[in-house]
């Protein structure tokens, strides 16, 4: 199969790019050299949903070190890395469907391009190549998959399909909710919102909605910089946990929204901010979303019911509602990888590292999981942590 990228052309570009996320992921770099002579992927086909971005890319050169055959990535929507996407397609080993300006109905097709390559081994972000086999009566199995995020969780659970295969989710690593989620997520998610907007945060009414691990790191990044921050979410417990955190929080979402200047989503649902929350927007809120998918937002909703919408350009729309305006950015992509390079590069250096170690476990046939969903196996938890405090 052909790569589908924005421009090839920019494949240097992109080797050169990644030289600065080379030098700071030593655990990808040690797993790497590791994998030249254990070979865990010898011969595999696989396939990867990911973000494609510099760290991924390092990432998956050590994937087909340890012996993979093909590897096929499909990108995330709006977050891909043009001159990433050019650099992993020039190697004849890999497979990139990933352009910039990806719909989910692209997405969708390129996924099911990869399932009639037939992989023998899925890792995935957001659920989509999970979802995307059992969509179709397959005549294979793979021999497992992981899941990245919380939003793929929860869209496996809803979805009804009596899984094949093992599926290790990471999201549900202690060293994920600890590391990535609660001090990665915070810090690039904030550092996207500078990026895009260049707004002084102090003093800035934040509404963070969904006070899990990411969440709570996103608001508590936001408080240190000076924001006024108040939390949101369904749970009470956690809404607690948010007020003795320092947050102002409310069991009235539309309150929340009155008074904010800003609204951040992380909750790795859909329809969080509708059309039903118009009347209580303030004059030039700023809506974003730091989930997986951008529909935690309903964007076309939101622009048919404007009277106007203007593209600012930079990642940023005006979408007016009688005399008030509200500002969108990044089309409510994740504001941390579409305004932003992402999670620090330590913490992908460790997130990646627990990736590649449960695909090897997968690929080796030798781990007693069972079909479904189940959390990564304490020993891989501890063997990475060790592993990366060396570094």
């Amino acid at each position: 199969m052909i790569s589908i990228i924005d421009n090839p052309s920019l494949a240097e570009a992109g080797r050169q790019r990644m030289n600065w996320f080379v030098e700071q992921m030593p655990l990808i770099a040690s797993l790497k050299e590791s994998y030249r002579t254990e070979l865990p992927f010898r011969g595999l086909k696989v396939a990867i949903c990911l973000h494609v971005e510099p760290k991924t890319a390092f990432w998956i050169e050590a994937i087909l070190a340890g012996g993979a055959e093909h590897v096929y990535l499909v990108g995330c929507l709006g977050t891909t890395k043009p001159d990433t996407a050019a650099f992993l397609a020039s190697n004849p080993k890999i497979t990139v469907f990933a352009k910039e300006k990806d719909a989910m109905e692209d997405h969708q097709r390129y996924l099911e391009m990869v399932m009639e390559e037939k992989p023998d081994l899925l890792l995935d972000n957001g659920a989509s190549l999970i979802l995307a086999y059992h969509k179709k009566k397959r005549d294979w199995i793979p021999l497992g998959a992981n899941e990245e995020t919380r939003t793929g969780r929860l869209l496996i659970d809803s979805s009804g399909y009596d899984i094949a295969f093992p599926v290790v989710v990471i999201d549900d690593s202690p060293l994920k909710k600890l590391l990535e989620n609660a001090v990665g997520v915070g810090q690039s998610v904030v550092d996207g919102f500078m990026r895009a907007t260049s707004l002084l945060l102090g003093g800035k009414r934040i509404l963070v909605i969904g006070y899990g691990w990411c969440g709570s790191g996103i608001a508590g990044k936001f408080r240190a910089m000076g924001a006024h921050t108040s939390v949101y979410d369904i749970d009470p417990v956690y809404l607690l946990k948010a007020k003795v955190d320092g947050h102002h929080v409310s069991e009235n979402l539309n309150e929340l929204i009155a008074r904010a200047d800003a609204i951040v989503t992380s909750t790795g649902r859909f329809h969080i901010i509708t059309t039903e929350h118009i009347p209580y927007f303030s004059d030039g809120l700023i809506l974003s979303n730091a989930g997986h998918f951008g529909f935690e937002i309903d964007v076309d909703e939101l622009r048919a019911a404007a009277s106007r919408v203007d593209v600012i350009g930079c990642g940023k729309e005006t979408l007016w509602f009688g005399s008030r305006k509200v500002f969108l950015l990044e089309n409510a992509n994740p504001l941390n990888l579409a305004a932003g390079d992402g999670n620090p590069i330590a913490i992908m250096d460790l997130g990646l590292g627990l990736q590649a170690s449960c695909g090897a476990l997968l690929a080796s046939g030798r781990h007693g999981l069972h079909k479904g969903v189940q959390p990564i196996p304490v020993e891989i938890d501890r063997a990475v942590s060790r592993r990366m405090l060396r570094f």
